[in-house]
């Protein structure tokens, strides 16, 4: 101790500090756990949230050309469901009746199959296999009622799914209606020195999220116009309801075409082998052209991002939160890309 320097005692915090402290603690332990708990509510929530929020500059415009909000929200909402149900209407029939007239006919395949094979003949003939196809497929209905513990199991899956589906789709009705009272709101809750500050930030962030959809819509609807034009120029049975699919799929970036092609190629090798080899290879071409050419491009208008900000932050999302990271990764880093040119790089050279 240097000469004339008196020795201080270490302060003590009061019993009414150490409170305080504790419960600081306790309440944002508390909080985690809560928001672990209710992890996946508060997914649904977010997602549901994300789309209203990419849906507000299409209503917006809507609202622009003389609609009340909830005319516009309701106009996009049914197009949605026209869209889906065009789909099914599309895709259910044919399936129940190639599954049904697989299924019937499956001994009379292996029959067809043995009678162009002797290895294949004996064999069926050993196993007596025709004849136990025929007795499964007549006894599903049958083995599916005994296999009861399983078929709930599928049916509650099937069931949450549908749940989650309507959970996301009313929130979304609700934060689309009430989405300019969501903004204010949020604003108030910033001190009035710096709200304007956060307004001029968040109003473009959230522009580029509606920009990002939209441009997610404008690849997969060129995924489902190239896909069907070269399913039809080739022959592949169900045309649009393949095409259809594909460009649902395609809403999922990077994998999407992928997801769409696999229908359209089992279909198409299940009508030639020369017609599956050409999809494949189709689909395998497109995939390369809308990952490196079609989605940046679009992409860097829409959130403007360049192509391997694109690429990569899809990538991270993939990794982190799987789909749904996916969906909301590109507009993520075009956020933190224009919070980073307003607040980090002034800042850095102020400093």
């Amino acid at each position: 101790m240097l000469p004339g320097m008196a020795a201080r005692a270490p302060e003590r915090l009061s019993a009414g500090a150490v409170f305080r402290n504790v419960f600081v603690v306790a309440s944002a332990l508390l909080l985690i756990y809560c928001v672990y708990l209710l992890r996946s509510l508060l997914m649904l929530v977010f997602i549901a949230l994300f789309l209203a929020v990419g849906m507000d500059p299409a209503i917006r415009r809507l609202q622009g050309w003389g609609m009340k909000r909830g005319q516009a929200v309701a106009t996009i909402l049914l197009g949605i469901v026209g869209f889906l149900a065009a789909f099914f209407a599309a895709v259910v029939p044919p399936l129940v009746e190639q599954v049904t007239e697989f299924a019937t006919n499956l001994p009379e395949y292996v029959r067809d199959l043995a009678e162009n094979n002797e290895r294949v003949r004996e064999y069926v003939s050993e196993q007596n296999i025709a004849e136990r196809l025929q007795d499964a497929t007549r006894d599903i209905p049958a083995q599916i009622g005994s296999s009861f513990g399983t078929v709930l199991g599928v049916a509650g899956s099937v069931l949450a799914s549908i749940f989650n589906t309507i959970t996301v789709l009313v929130l979304t009705i609700y934060f689309s209606l009430s989405f300019s009272r969501i903004r204010e709101g949020s604003l108030r809750l910033i001190p009035q020195s710096k709200r304007e500050r956060v307004q001029s930030i968040l109003d473009p962030i959230l522009t580029k999220i509606g920009g990002y959809i939209a441009g997610n819509v404008v690849i997969s609807i060129v995924a489902g116009v190239v896909s069907f034009a070269f399913l039809a120029i080739a022959g592949v049975p169900f045309p649009v309801a393949l095409a259809l699919w594909v460009a649902i799929a395609d809403l999922i970036p990077l994998v999407g075409a992928t997801l769409g092609a696999v229908p359209a190629v089992i279909v198409a090798f299940f009508d030639s082998l020369p017609t599956g080899i050409a999809t494949l290879a189709f689909f395998a071409v497109y995939q390369q052209l809308e990952n490196y050419v079609v989605a940046p491009r679009v992409m860097t208008k829409a959130v403007d991002l360049s192509p391997a900000a694109v690429l990569v932050s899809a990538l991270a999302g993939a990794g982190l939160l799987g789909v749904p990271g996916v969906l909301m990764a590109i507009p993520a880093a075009a956020a933190i890309k224009l919070i980073s040119n307003e607040i980090l790089v002034p800042w850095a050279e102020k400093a």
